[in-house]
């Protein structure tokens, strides 16, 4: 497949070259903004449509989607779909960027400024939590997760079998366990995130409860390692970086950012290699041993070249599939795949008037839904817009994602509420398995963490109501911060 068709690199390499420029100049390298939904989005774009298409001619089993094998035209379609995708997403930031820009300057000339979380008394219905119960509600979450997964697994035993890695045995245990039992983690680290980053805008933590933070961060990594479940591993990380930057959020990235996202990146590409039960033999003592021994193995290059040919961006191939049969062995969603997919996501299946639309396309397309035995693709956001309403859907839809990603830096910084502050950071948490997988069942996670996240962020003010009285008394006087 070395040849596809004259020019098959054009798009990929335009999709590349785009998303490069686009990131490097929308994020300006500042920290807020390389831990942005935009910069995500741009980067999983690119991973996909850009640099996948580029390897898959050296790979002839690439080509390979669960028993169908995609071809010249369809590859083309797809790479087509992408380079349109990386170039919406920058255009929608690039007018969301100017319009803010031309808002504040009538502001300015209006003798008026846009709301300011730093004055005082602006946040009087706001309520904060204390950094000390933060980290006790965060442990208390850590350890509900290991308390269920003892129950459903009917002992101590089967906590270490879930550190084996992923096993029929396992999966049957943990098949009807509710989403958000496994996301309990992702609510320790927003916790601990919003408490920091709203604390630092008055008092900078202590050296003591700098160490207790990341800690914790540390830990809430833990869980989802155990199965290899980067869904959730991925936001606790992001979120608690971006939770310990208030008042920093505007600097450049220094050099050791660079160095630890290129280790982060090295990790998470080989994490789904060795999370089966098989990859994990004792003798490599867990996880990390496994982790090890692949690296020794396939090495820097291997690693990333397996990363780039594998499941971790089959969305490429699910976009090429759909393009020759949406409108004929497909339907179109029509609003199915994004609207009817946020309502549908919450009721039970037996009592839902609607169908998850992605269980629908893999039926017509596979016989069945997304299960265990089964193929379980997943389209990434092009897929899911391409899905629902063609090309337009595409472009229309990524335009309106790069314009709301537009307004997250400025918004975070002058985030009034602890509220807006969770959803700001869950956003960012969220972007990359928005952007790569089933998109609208993304989001309803995040949703759920935030619902879980408010509950325990009310308890835990109520049991600090007399300190965070006296704070905003403070404000009030204008003699603290926020």
């Amino acid at each position: 497949m070395a040849e596809l068709y004259p020019g098959y690199q054009l798009f990929p390499c335009l999709t590349i070259l785009v998303g490069v420029l686009g990131w490097v100049g929308g994020t300006g390298l500042r920290r807020v903004s390389v831990l942005s939904p935009y910069s995500f989005g741009l980067l999983i774009l690119v991973s996909v449509f850009g640099v996948r298409p580029l390897l898959m001619a050296r790979d002839d089993s690439s080509f390979e989607f669960y028993g169908y094998r995609i071809t010249a035209s369809e590859f083309e379609y797809a790479t087509f779909l992408g380079f349109l995708a990386v170039v919406g997403l920058t255009m929608g930031f690039i007018a969301g960027r100017f319009f803010g820009r031309t808002q504040m300057d009538r502001s300015q000339l209006n003798g008026s400024c846009p709301p300011d979380s730093f004055r005082p008394g602006s946040v009087a219905k706001s309520i904060e939590v204390d950094p000390g119960r933060s980290f006790a509600a965060a442990w208390l979450l850590i350890l509900g997760w290991f308390a269920v997964m003892v129950f459903v697994g009917g002992g101590l035993g089967f906590v270490s079998q879930l550190f084996g890695g992923r096993s029929p045995e396992v999966t049957a245990k943990l098949s009807n366990v509710p989403a958000i039992v496994f996301a309990l983690p992702v609510v320790a680290a927003l916790v601990i995130a919003v408490t920091r980053f709203r604390h630092e805008r008055s008092t900078r933590y202590s050296r003591a409860q700098l160490l207790h933070y990341w800690l914790l961060a540390a830990v809430t990594v833990i869980p989802p390692s155990a199965l290899g479940t980067r869904r959730f591993l991925i936001p606790s990380v992001v979120i608690a970086v971006l939770g310990s930057l208030s008042g920093k959020l505007q600097l450049r990235v220094p050099l050791s950012w660079g160095v630890l996202g290129i280790g982060s990146f090295l990790v998470l590409t080989i994490f789904p290699f060795v999370r089966s039960a098989g990859s994990r033999s004792p003798d490599q003592a867990g996880l990390v041993g496994a982790m090890q021994s692949y690296f020794v193995d396939e090495g820097v290059s291997g690693s990333l070249e397996n990363y780039f040919v594998s499941f971790d961006t089959e969305m490429f191939n699910y976009v090429a599939f759909l393009s020759s049969r949406l409108g004929r062995d497909i339907p179109y969603g029509l609003g199915q795949g994004t609207f009817g997919e946020i309502i549908a996501m919450p009721i039970p299946a037996a009592l839902s008037p609607l169908d998850i639309w992605n269980d629908v396309m893999l039926t017509s397309a596979f016989g069945s839904g997304c299960s265990i035995e089964t193929a379980c693709p997943v389209p990434s956001v092009v897929g899911v817009l391409f899905s629902d309403f063609w090309i337009p859907g595409v472009l229309v839809g990524i335009v309106a994602i790069g314009y709301l990603a537009s307004k997250f830096d400025r918004s975070l910084e002058i985030s009034r509420y602890p509220e807006a502050t969770a959803a700001l950071l869950l956003a960012a948490g969220f972007a990359v398995v928005f952007f790569r997988g089933n998109s609208m069942a993304q989001f309803w996670y995040g949703f759920q963490i935030f619902v879980v996240w408010f509950l325990v962020t009310r308890a835990l003010a109520g049991l600090n109501a007399g300190s965070t009285s006296e704070r905003f008394s403070l404000l009030h006087r204008g003699k603290v911060p926020l």
